[in-house]
């Protein structure tokens, strides 16, 4: 049976034993976690490394595309502004031509205008057209003097010596437009006058047609001073022409001969129709 020095001996052989074990297996689970964190951090190096390399690419790419933009841009820019140089160029060339040109048409303008040849025809063409001018001036001035004649005649003389000079000087107005047109009114006498003087565009076709739409529209006259009857025709409308005031015609005084005129007009319309 062994002592308890003995056995006091082989605990502390086991425990130191025990300890060399831990102690070994310390270090192989250290020597592990050095390596597991040396590779975890090459690990994260190499990641990093790829990002950088791959921001790297990306940034040269466009930097790469802004240059070439760039570039695209001074290259059209460039051709622009070569373009707008030739234009000026060749517009300037066209400008120096035309001033040659110019200044060689003065020279031949300012030889022929000293020559003694154009300074003969010159006179000859002024004695022959000066005449001629003085002619037309005194047509203009008889034909302002027969107007006044005309104009005072209608305020002076008589009714049965006025009349016949106002037909002589309508006579070129009537020829131009017929102042009416009255078809075939059944019946003794129309049924009204349609006043459609003073209307112009939609409103006077609008009126037209508000006539011709009537219960009796063959038995309707229609006033107007429109010059244009194919509407009035189209629709089958009756009419009288009453020529609108014109300044400066010698057919009436004023705004009150011509207003005097159209009531008389109207008078002997009414008269002839048998309506009065």
């Amino acid at each position: 049976m062994p002592a308890p020095a003995d056995r006091r001996v082989e605990n502390l052989t086991t425990s130191l034993r025990r300890v060399e074990r831990q102690k070994r297996a310390l270090d192989e689970w250290t020597g592990t976690l050095e390596r597991t964190v040396t590779a975890h951090e090459r690990v994260a190096r190499d990641r990093e490394t790829v990002r950088l390399t791959a921001e790297a690419d990306h940034v040269a790419e466009l930097l790469t595309a802004e240059a070439d933009h760039v570039a695209e841009l001074l290259t059209a820019e460039a051709g622009h502004v070569a373009e707008l140089l030739t234009a000026e160029a060749g517009h300037v060339a066209e400008l120096r031509v035309r001033a040659q040109e110019m200044a060689a048409v003065e020279k031949r303008l300012i030889r022929t205008l000293e020559s003694q040849s154009f300074r003969l025809g010159h006179l000859l063409v002024r004695i022959v057209v000066l005449p001629a001018k003085g002619v037309r001036q005194v047509l203009r001035l008889f034909w302002r003097l027969l107007v006044r004649i005309y104009r005072v005649a209608q305020r002076v003389l008589p009714g049965r010596f006025v009349d016949p000079l106002q037909q002589v000087a309508t006579r070129r107005q009537v020829a131009m437009a017929r102042r009416h047109e009255v078809l075939d009114l059944p019946g003794d006498r129309p049924v009204a006058f349609v006043d459609c003087r003073g209307l112009t565009g939609p409103a006077r076709d609008e009126a037209w047609a508000r006539a011709a739409a009537s219960d009796q529209p063959e038995r309707t006259v229609v006033l107007t001073d429109d010059i244009d009857f194919t509407g009035l025709r189209a629709g089958g409308l009756s009419f009288e022409y009453l020529p609108p005031f014109q300044p400066g015609t010698p057919w009436w005084v004023d705004e009150a001969d011509h207003e005097r005129w159209v009531d008389e007009r109207l008078a002997a319309m009414r008269i002839g129709y048998g309506v009065d």
